[in-house]
């Protein structure tokens, strides 16, 4: 009599090698990153603003308006006032100019010793500023952000570097330099009344993005020194128009020469 235990055991064991396989393999297949091609996409542009006025929750906009009243009241302050608009732009602007000066005015009463330099990047001025009254809101509208005020310090070879991206892109926002730009380049560079020296090392006041190198700004990353004021760029703006107004000035800027394009 034969004992038929291994031919029912054997197809059995092969059966369940077969599902674990297969089941290796389902895992494998489904584990495997898919590629997404795109083949067709739309945009759309929506206004924000008073045509959305209809689309508007009338519960939320009951809910918030005490809210907006109070922050109306304080961004409607009026804190000084300007004798011309003020609006950013290449190679020199009344707002890039002013914004910069205050810059490097803030760094100096923070050092308490003059600093040479200061650059504020376009980007960062989101608004332009009008003549007339100059209100809170204004002033948060120009500077949304929560920047602080660095000071750098900079060998001349990596001011240099600096200035050479300032050319090709036609300008920036800077205190303290004059110079002329050429075919993209930089020349007749001044750092104060002063040709700049490659071996000198230069202070320069900016703000947080640019010390990180960001906006292309790559030499403000690696300083030879670095001081974080912990000032907010906003409230040293805001401060700078409070004290004019209550020293009895006006605001104002002008485009000086500080840069030429050739």
């Amino acid at each position: 009599m034969h004992d038929n235990r291994e031919k029912l055991i054997y197809p059995f064991t092969n059966m369940k090698k077969s599902v674990f396989l297969l089941i290796i393999i389902l895992l494998t297949v489904a584990c495997t990153p898919r590629k997404w091609v795109m083949t067709d996409y739309k945009t759309s542009k929506i206004a924000i603003d008073a045509s959305t006025d209809s689309l508007a929750d009338k519960q939320m906009l009951a809910f918030i308006q005490p809210v907006k009243q109070e922050l109306d009241k304080e961004m409607d302050q009026v804190v000084g006032f300007s004798e011309v608009e003020m609006k950013s732009g290449k190679p020199e602007s009344l707002l890039s100019n002013w914004t910069s000066d205050i810059y490097r005015l803030a760094a100096s009463e923070f050092l308490k010793q003059p600093v040479n330099i200061a650059v504020v990047n376009m980007g960062s001025l989101r608004s332009q500023l009008p003549a007339g009254n100059l209100t809170v809101g204004n002033i948060f509208q120009l500077m949304p952000f929560e920047n602080e005020l660095v000071i750098l310090w900079l060998k001349g070879s990596e001011v240099s570097k600096l200035l050479g991206i300032f050319a090709k892109e036609g300008g920036q926002g800077v205190s303290g330099i004059r110079m002329d730009i050429s075919d993209g380049k930089p020349q007749n560079v001044l750092i104060g009344d002063e040709t700049l020296d490659s071996d000198k090392t230069y202070s320069i006041a900016t703000n947080d993005f640019l010390a990180g190198g960001n906006d292309r700004m790559v030499p403000l990353a690696t300083p030879e020194k670095r001081v974080d004021t912990g000032l907010k760029i906003r409230n040293i703006l805001m401060e700078y128009v409070i004290r004019e107004n209550r020293n009895g000035r006006k605001i104002n800027a002008k485009l000086d020469g500080r840069i030429t394009v050739r």
